[in-house]
């Protein structure tokens, strides 16, 4: 990216700061459990007209808070250099849209009571959720990025451009009154002053309304080994014990929760201002307790893990490589960044990446350079190997990819577990 290279102890601090305090009870007592180095925005991915210029870097590492529980990074990259120019885009994934789809049947069948009823998303990105409700009810959707946002006010949902603060629901209230539902879906996680934007959803939320929102589950980073979920657009990677201290703290109520087999495996949770906690709340804290959730110890032993896979995945791309070996990547998530620079793979090990997302076709991973095609390169040229990056998908690309399969291509799972199917 042109204007040089910037790291925490260059000239330009704006881009970054450092977390002294957790985010959610404001504690110092502070643990850091993994360091994944200096690295590039995980969705800053490199245009040609670039690649003769350095990347930004930033430190990747992530702190425990030994009072309220909560797993956060230790450094915070400026949100206006995170998303006001995204490259994600929900409708080119068809297993999230189906997702969201059922989430939207679910939210007009248990929650609108009137078309007036007003829906607000957060983070609503190109609309896919919100298109499923709008003939249902009043929508409105926010997100701070303009290019993914004007994809969503094209498709006919209403969409305000701006980061959701107190501000944002000032302007909101005085134009279209309170919410019934406020959704916010992979956007928890993102947020450096989670207090501010949880004391401005309770401002907009109607009396009888619900806040739902879906984020990773730390426990299923663990269990499962997804340390590819840690990129600096994660800034925290919660355990419903932590989001609890900070739910409770501003007399709010978690109604419900379940876990939704959804990037790896995420937290819904259902939360009101006024009603009472579900029997799956208590049975939820229970099974953190007991996975380890509360204990430093815990995360301090995942680390191992991590170099487990790191090792037995480069080995059998090594391998492979020996062997004459031609792979390709599928998929270019931000998680896949996070995976292919700590583990050092570029461009001498894979060819190239496919990926169906059209803003991110013919740019280059960030940090190491590997060219992003569309996923017709598949249909002229057959690698031997495919490096399965959106594994957290595997079942349905596997379903979806029999005709490769069945030529010979072999997918390279590499998280949790490094299989070759």
């Amino acid at each position: 990216m042109a204007g040089g290279l910037k790291r925490i102890f260059g000239n330009r601090m704006e881009t970054h700061h450092q977390k002294l305090n957790c985010g959610i009870c404001r504690s110092k007592n502070l643990s850091k459990i993994l360091d994944l180095g200096v690295v590039p925005l995980a969705n800053a991915f490199v245009h040609k007209e670039n690649l003769n210029f350095p990347e930004m870097l930033f430190p990747l590492a992530i702190n425990f808070c030994n009072d309220c529980f909560s797993i956060q990074l230790n450094y915070v990259v400026d949100s206006e250099l995170l998303f006001k120019n995204y490259h994600y885009e929900t409708s080119a994934n068809e297993p999230l849209v189906k997702h969201f789809n059922l989430l939207a049947d679910e939210i007009v069948k248990d929650y609108i009571k009137s078309p007036n009823n007003l829906v607000v998303e957060i983070g609503s990105n190109d609309g896919s959720l919100l298109s499923r409700i709008k003939d249902k009810c009043r929508v409105l959707g926010v997100d701070p990025a303009q290019n993914v946002a004007e994809i969503a006010i094209k498709n006919g949902v209403s969409t305000l451009v701006d980061f959701f603060t107190k501000e944002t629901v000032k302007k909101i209230k005085s134009e279209s009154g309170e919410a019934q539902v406020i959704v916010a879906n992979n956007v928890m996680a993102h947020i450096d002053d989670i207090r501010g934007v949880f004391s401005a959803v309770r401002e907009l939320l109607s009396q009888d309304g619900q806040f739902i929102f879906e984020v990773h589950w730390v426990g299923n980073l663990l269990t499962k080994g997804g340390f590819d979920q840690i990129y600096h657009e994660h800034i925290y990677y919660h355990s419903l014990h932590g989001l609890k201290f900070l739910i409770d703290s501003l007399d709010m109520i978690i109604n419900d929760v379940k876990l939704v087999p959804i990037h790896g495996e995420s937290m819904r949770v259902y939360v009101g201002k006024t009603g009472k906690s579900s029997k799956a709340v208590d049975d939820f804290l229970n099974r953190e307790i007991e996975i380890g959730l509360t204990r430093k110890e815990t995360y301090l032993n995942f680390s191992a893990k991590i170099e487990l896979n790191k090792d037995k995945l480069l080995k059998i791309l090594t391998d492979l490589k020996k062997e004459g070996k031609r792979i390709f990547g599928y998929g270019a998530p931000a998680k896949g960044n996070t995976l292919l620079n700590y583990f050092q793979i570029g461009p001498k090990v894979i060819d190239c990446i496919t990926d169906t997302t059209p803003s991110k076709q013919g740019a280059y991973t960030p940090g190491t350079r590997i060219p992003v095609v569309s996923p017709e390169i598949l249909k002229r040229e057959l690698p031997d190997y495919i490096l399965l990056l959106s594994w957290n998908y595997a079942d349905a690309i596997l379903e979806k990819e029999k005709e490769l399969r069945e030529k010979g291509v072999k997918f390279i799972i590499p998280v949790p577990e490094v299989r070759v199917v």
